[in-house]
């Protein structure tokens, strides 16, 4: 017989097996060499993956009944939401979050940074080498390079999020340069990519987390309204998306600040709907082969908000079990700077898409691993 703690050694070690290659893979194909990438090889390496974090769903992890049995009618939703959306981002994201427990932090977040930067330096060395484009944009007069990327914000986005990853790994050690490296990278950001929803977001992380660390009362605070975010998150969106109006001098503000997203949103809610499995949506975005297509005849149809993404493409069911699931995690997660960071990602995720994308975000994984390990502590307290 597996002792326990050699089980959990061998559940990371399958963890890592598959977390590693499909987020090599799914960094890749944000970068402009996914034209070079056989959609065969990318399903190839979704499936080994899925494939061995089933064994080490089967094997080595181990839940309650009521568990076990709420992860397999997510599954069932989500599966069905994928087959009606023919979209994989959300299927994966749930899948490895379920499968997450008894991971370690520090590993997990040094595996996404190694690679993360790992690629996205390999990427931008390739542009100056001429092996793929460094394709540049221009809004009101100004370049914003995507440096190998499929488009600025998503470059940007990249950033956001590796800077969200250095802060939790230096949370304990947090002092004055940290807050002001993140402000250099914030300005160079926006200088290079005119990305100024991620220069906000890497502004708010640089000093919210300074707050938290020189105030420490802070924490229950986040402990008691975090779980709140998701929920204003959608509702908003929803809502403004919704009751958007041309006439309206509020909305005409609000679509401005949101680049003009929340007219184009609504006109993909009002011609196909919301639909309880969800649905395929045929998007035309200006990133990767879009940089090329001609403007007059292919108007720009994207849903950038991944609330109203979760709605529209995966269906209400799947939306308010995701979200269900991520306020029950809010709520019972005790580690301040965690809570910290998904709550910004998830405010972000009003006006942008990333934080349902594996290649993008981490942090739901470790919200899902420190949920399972709470949810075990208790039970051992329950029991002495």
């Amino acid at each position: 017989m597996i002792n326990f703690q050699k089980k959990e050694v061998i559940g990371r070690c399958l963890y890592f097996i598959s977390y590693i290659p499909i987020l090599l893979f799914s960094i890749l194909n944000t970068t402009m060499y996914y034209q070079y990438i056989p959609s065969a090889y990318t399903k190839l390496v979704i499936m080994f993956s899925i494939g061995i974090l089933l064994i080490k769903f089967i094997f080595i992890d181990e839940h309650t009944f009521l568990e076990y049995m709420s992860i397999i009618l997510a599954l069932i939703i989500n599966l069905l939401a994928y087959y009606k959306s023919d979209n994989k981002y959300l299927l994966i994201m749930v899948i490895f979050m379920v499968a997450s427990s008894a991971l370690k932090e520090k590993s997990l977040i040094l595996s996404y940074l190694v690679i993360t930067i790992g690629v996205l330096i390999f990427a931008f060395i390739s542009t100056k080498m001429g092996i793929i484009p460094d394709l540049v944009y221009q809004r009101n007069m100004l370049d914003r390079h995507s440096f190998g990327i499929i488009y600025p914000t998503d470059f940007a986005a990249h950033i956001f999020y590796l800077m969200c990853a250095l802060t939790l790994l230096r949370f304990k050690r947090y002092n004055l340069l940290d807050f002001l490296l993140l402000i250099m990278v914030a300005i160079c950001l926006f200088r290079y990519t005119d990305a100024r929803l991620n220069t906000v977001m890497i502004l708010l992380l640089a000093l919210a987390t300074l707050i938290l660390k020189k105030m420490p009362v802070l924490n229950k605070s986040i402990f008691k309204f975090a779980w709140i975010v998701p929920i204003f998150s959608i509702i908003f969106a929803y809502l403004s998306t919704y009751f958007y109006s041309n006439g309206s001098a509020f909305f005409a503000v609000l679509n401005k600040l949101f680049s003009g997203r929340l007219g184009i949103v609504q006109n993909v809610l009002s011609e196909n709907g919301i639909k309880l499995f969800g649905q395929k949506i045929i998007e035309n975005g200006w990133g990767g082969k879009g940089f090329y297509l001609n403007t007059n005849i292919y108007k720009y149809t994207y849903i950038d908000s991944a609330f109203m993404r979760l709605l529209i493409i995966y269906g209400v069911l799947a939306t308010i079990l995701f979200l269900f699931t991520i306020v029950v995690y809010l709520k019972t997660v005790k580690n301040a700077e965690l809570i910290l960071i998904v709550s910004l990602i998830l405010i972000s995720g009003i006006i942008e898409q990333h934080f349902i994308d594996i290649a993008y975000n981490p942090f739901l994984l470790l919200l899902a691993s420190s949920y399972f390990k709470q949810k075990k502590e208790n039970r051992k307290c329950k029991n002495i």
